[in-house]
């Protein structure tokens, strides 16, 4: 992924009511507990990606594929199985040619 690292403005709880009109707009004060809760702007670096990147980010975040799912789980399974029933009957082989039953 590419992209860079970029100041960016988030909003962080604050104790007092903003100072400024467009802060108290772009961060609104919310309700906690029955209690007022302000917040104000703070400044902090973030890694902001490519707008090229977009269209693999949103492929990502598509719908859950049940079928496709469905079919690891199956051959994932069967791989266990089938290991399983190889160790068994190898130490069959084994225990028969040295003797034991």
């Amino acid at each position: 992924m590419t992209g860079t690292t970029q100041r960016v403005l988030v909003c962080v709880d604050s104790v007092s009511a903003p100072n400024s009109a467009w802060i108290l707009e772009a961060c609104p004060a919310y309700l906690n507990n029955g209690s007022t809760q302000y917040q104000t702007i703070a400044v902090v670096p973030a890694y902001v990606l490519d707008s090229s990147m977009a269209a693999g980010i949103e492929a990502s975040l598509g719908p859950f594929d049940y079928v496709y799912a469905a079919g690891l789980w199956t051959l994932s399974f069967t791989f266990v199985v089938a290991l399983f029933l190889v160790a068994r009957s190898s130490g069959v082989v084994i225990n028969f040619i040295r003797g034991r039953t």
